[in-house]
Parts: structure tokens; sequence; C-alpha cells
């Protein structure tokens, strides 16, 4: 009896370190894509000229506040503990593109240096690859049916590129642009939230980044300023 007295207390501390686990979570899903800041727009027009048989052009302002539609993929270790709060660590991969839409066109010809303005349409997209890393904490609350995970916390996303590419018409002809536009660093920190509503071991996942890197930044004479945000919905499962 004396032993079993002694072995109460060890039990007692025992039990919140059993409640404590950590689970492997894959997610899957689409992303939109858009531009904030001061001189993020939803229209611009196309530089356009034509030399030595060569047709080339690029969007004035690519970094458009119009949402593109693209797709992502990770995996999470997220560490539970008593009474249901989450450390968690995502790294994903996300191809993304914002969209712009195109209201005129500018050309020119040859050697001249004359421009000629037409009324066009069509739109432009700025698309780029992104690798991020996302630690979050947040709480775990236990709903009527469902479980929902929140997480709030840094992302240090790594931007692979930019690549601007996109169509339309001007004076019954058709335009296309498709140019390499790198951002002006390869590294944007962003803040990012994040919700999992869970039924069992599958998950509906939301998550929202804003992005803190001018993506303009590096432009001589040019204070522009625009920052990338990303709206993430998809499809998570436990995997343990």
């Amino acid at each position: 009896m004396k032993k079993l007295l002694y072995l109460l207390p060890l039990l007692a501390l025992a039990r919140p370190a059993l409640a404590q686990h950590t689970e492997l979570i894959g997610r899957a899903g689409g992303n939109l894509a858009w531009f904030g800041g001061r001189d993020a727009a939803a229209t611009s027009f196309i530089n356009y000229n034509t030399f030595l048989g060569t047709t080339s052009g690029y969007t004035n302002s690519p970094y458009g506040s119009r949402a593109g539609v693209g797709f992502g993929l990770g995996g999470r270790v997220l560490r539970v503990t008593r009474p249901g709060v989450l450390l968690a660590f995502d790294l994903g991969y996300d191809w993304q593109q914002a969209r712009t839409e195109i209201t005129s066109l500018y050309y020119s010809s040859g050697l001249s240096s004359a421009l000629v303005q037409y009324a066009a349409n069509g739109s432009s997209h700025y698309r780029t690859q992104n690798i991020s890393g996302f630690l979050g904490v947040g709480y775990r609350a236990k709903l009527p049916g469902v479980v929902v995970d929140a997480l709030v916390g840094p992302e240090l996303a790594g931007v692979i590129g930019g690549h601007e590419k996109g169509r339309g018409i001007y004076n019954d002809t058709k335009w296309t642009v498709d140019e390499r536009r790198d951002p002006s660093y390869p590294l944007d920190a962003r803040l990012r939230a994040d919700l999992t509503a869970w039924r069992g071991r599958t998950g509906l996942n939301a998550s929202y980044s804003l992005g803190f890197m001018n993506y303009q930044g590096s432009l001589v004479g040019s204070s522009a300023e625009v920052y990338a945000r990303v709206l993430r919905l998809g499809l998570a499962y436990r995997l343990r």
C-alpha cells in the first residue's frame, strides 16, 4: 500500500507527458496569388517593338493586384502538447501567378523611337516558384464534430525565378510576351496565419501569407513598392 501511495504522484506527472505527441501531416491544394503595396495595380500596358524581323515586348508593371490561380503541396511536423498548445514546422512548394489586365499597347518599329499607342486587351501573368518554410505556434480547439488547429508565425520563402507570360489583341493583331523577370531578392520574409479543420485524419486547410520583400526594391531611381500576397486552400491528411 505504501508503494502505491508513492506511485500516485508519479502517475499524475506522467499523464500530461503521455498527452503530448507528434503528428506528421501532408497537404495539397490550390492558391491565389497577387501583389499588394502602393504600386500594385489591376491594369497596365505592353511595351512592344519589332527589330530585324524579331518582335519582343514586356508588361510595364507585371506585379498585378488581381489574383491568379496556382497550386502547391507540403508536409508538416506538428507537436501537440497539453492542453492543446501547438508547435509546427511546415515545408512547402508553391507555383503561383499574379494577374494584370492589359488595356493598351505602345508599339515601336525598327530603329524608330516613335511610339504608337493602341487600345489592347488580354492579360499578363507574373509566375514564380516558391519553396517556403513556416514556423507556427498556436492552439487546438475541440468543437462539436470538428477539431480546429490555429497557427501563426513567420514564413521564409525562397523565390525561384520570376517569369512574365501573357497574350491578347491589339489593332486586330495578336500580341504575346514571354520574358524572365526575376525579383529584386531571392528570399521573402512573410507573416502567415494558418487554419485546419479536422474530421478524423482528413482536414480542410487554409492559410494567408503577407510578404515583406519589395519585388521592385532594386530599381535605381524608383521608389516603387509591390509585395506578395498568397491565399492557400486545400486538403490535409494526418499520416501519423
